[in-house]
């Protein structure tokens, strides 16, 4: 079957796979936490901080868009003209308050020298407008990225299947990884990069996400038969100098970490296996508290122009040669401290979902499909323990 362009495409028989994942998810954080007194993310367990920040949405040229995004993609003068980039979170010229939570993306809390992906999750605060049913939260939206352009796992049939391993033992998560090589392959190419920092990190966000929704879309649908959007986007923010003309920061890997794979990092590093290594909190904490401390990272779109940019499959770049992303605001982390014990409960409590946010932001594909069955279930399960009732953030939060 050829596949059309901005639309999502279930699996064979996925919704078999809906319960089993929501049981699966429980079972997991029973047996990490059941006999806790707090329960961390079954992923993403390891918090480096939360940082406040500033999102500037820029006033976006949608004709200079539209006209390249015409140049890369077959589309219609109906589809072009369908396509409305100033909507939602993009609607205007504004700037809003912003949490970061900055992670390793491990299902437990390793030293930093293992190889692992690095998370940003990105929290924009007074956001208005129509919201998911699924949302959380009633005035923001929550944007997860990490500094890897893919996901590893391929389908949700092999999601199921690798949870599934992960959930019985580390031994099987590993069998079922050498068992599917393409991608252990990808989860080794995606956890070896180990950046000097954190914020001069680029983050992408993997999935993709809507840019609008058609009037007849009735999100009853996904996972059943084909959805068309009007448009379908990838998110990245990509770090650039603080001032003016705001050039790109390269990638810069943490000193004395070795380019050979599968080293003895904490040899080559001259660490002791036995004590913690928290460099990137450390560094954080370190960087942010220098008085003339700024950070920016611009805050780009890019288009599917192709439905060979599978929205369902993760592991499929979307290569920027074939469609680049357009800056469309920037984000920005000053000068502070972040070092306190009562901010490192703050940042623990905090929740961020793919699915809290406007409805014209809907995420889609198959991965965001099976997000929004699991990441609730953590999220109940973290706030049901005793003193971890949650709030939605404000911005105005001080510690």
């Amino acid at each position: 079957m050829s596949k059309k362009l901005f639309t999502e495409y279930p699996e064979q028989d996925e919704r078999q796979y809906y319960d089993r994942l929501v049981a699966l998810a429980k079972e997991r954080m029973d047996n990490l936490f059941k006999n806790a007194e707090r329960a961390l993310r079954d992923t993403h367990a390891k918090t480096h901080g939360s940082v406040k920040a500033t999102l500037e949405i820029f006033d976006i040229d949608e004709d200079a868009i539209k006209s390249e995004l015409s140049k890369r993609a077959s589309l219609t003068a109906a589809q072009l003209n369908a396509i409305s980039i100033k909507q939602g979170l993009l609607a205007k010229p504004k700037q809003y308050p912003v949490w970061l939570r900055f992670a390793n993306g491990r299902t437990k809390v390793e030293k930093d020298y293992v190889s692992d992906t690095r998370s940003m999750a990105v929290k924009i605060i007074g956001v208005e407008g129509e919201r998911l049913t699924q949302s959380h939260e009633s005035k923001t939206q929550d944007i997860i990225v990490q500094n890897a352009e893919i996901f590893f796992i391929k389908t949700i049939r092999d999601y199921y299947g690798f949870f599934s391993a992960v959930v019985e033992s580390e031994q099987a998560a590993l069998k079922w990884l050498l068992l599917h090589p393409l991608q252990f392959l990808a989860l080794n190419t995606i956890t070896a990069p180990a950046p000097q920092s954190l914020l001069t990190e680029r983050y992408w966000s993997g999935s993709a996400s809507a840019l609008g929704l058609n009037p007849d879309f009735d999100a009853s649908q996904t996972g059943v038969v084909p959805v068309e959007y009007p448009a379908v986007v990838k998110y990245a923010f990509t770090p650039v100098s603080a001032k003016p003309p705001h050039n790109r920061i390269p990638f810069q890997s943490r000193p004395g970490i070795p380019t050979f794979p599968f080293s003895d990092r904490a040899k080559a590093l001259g660490l002791d296996k036995n004590q913690p290594d928290n460099y990137y909190r450390e560094e954080l904490i370190q960087s942010l508290a220098k008085s003339d401390a700024q950070y920016c990272w611009d805050f780009g779109i890019q288009f599917q122009t192709s439905p060979d940019m599978s929205i369902d499959d993760p592991t499929i770049v979307w290569k920027e040669s074939e469609s680049p992303f357009f800056t469309v605001g920037r984000l920005t982390v000053k000068h502070q401290f972040i070092d306190s014990q009562k901010q490192n409960n703050f940042s623990e409590n905090l929740q961020f979902y793919p699915w809290n946010g406007l409805a014209v932001h809907r995420p889609v594909g198959a991965l965001n499909r099976i997000r929004s069955l699991v990441y609730p279930v953590v999220a109940e399960y973290r706030h049901s323990k005793p003193g971890q009732a949650y709030q939605e953030p404000t911005g105005d939060e001080t510690f």
